[in-house]
């Protein structure tokens, strides 16, 4: 990543735990977040592969169910799009479940650690009408945090690393090319507890 994206991603951050301690002051004192197990709700991806000049935006949703005060089980599907230059253009669909493990619990703040697997439909659009589809499969590894708002709603931020398989195209000269999309992926998202 560039040093001007780390700035944009902390920048975020920033504003939104600001706004979730504003919003956390005016909602009820409470010492223990309540007992609901499963939470649903959007999020927004930020991708920045290893082969592209800038990373992209895109919405997505995630679910979530707490076995335990430490450990927890995340589901998530996103929509992405990178434009590799030259003509080539990849959209992947990852699949990703994760296993999380909290550092602390009960608390505003929850931090935790997350590994897991994806599974990521990709369609690969190059130069003179090279066009393949292809599912790929790909380990993740990261850090994140969830931030309670009330007992029924929190912010949640990831950050995580994706090894995924290359991707195969041509370049404008009409050879063969093989573009590197794994890298970094940072995500914020809402939950609504249930």
């Amino acid at each position: 990543m560039k040093i001007n994206d780390w700035k944009k991603i902390s920048a975020v951050c920033a504003v939104i735990l600001a706004a979730v301690l504003c919003l956390r002051q005016s909602a009820l004192a409470q010492e223990e977040v309540a007992d609901k197990k499963f939470s649903i709700g959007p999020r927004a991806t930020y991708w920045m592969a290893k082969d592209t000049d800038e990373g992209e935006w895109s919405p997505g949703v995630q679910g979530r169910i707490r076995l335990s005060d430490d450990i927890g089980l995340a589901g998530s599907i996103d929509y992405l799009k990178h434009d590799f230059g030259y003509g080539t253009t990849v959209r992947t669909y990852p699949i990703q479940g994760s296993l999380q493990a909290y550092l602390s619990h009960g608390g505003m703040l929850s931090p935790f650690v997350l590994g897991g697997l994806g599974w990521y439909y990709t369609q690969v659009d190059g130069p003179f009408g090279y066009s393949e589809s292809n599912s790929r499969f790909g380990f993740h590894g990261g850090v994140g945090m969830e931030i309670a708002v009330n007992d029924s709603l929190y912010l949640d931020t990831t950050l995580r690393y994706v090894w995924v398989e290359s991707v195969d195209s041509r370049d404008l000269n009409a050879l063969d090319k093989t573009y590197n999309d794994r890298g970094a992926m940072f995500t914020l998202g809402i939950n609504f507890k249930f």
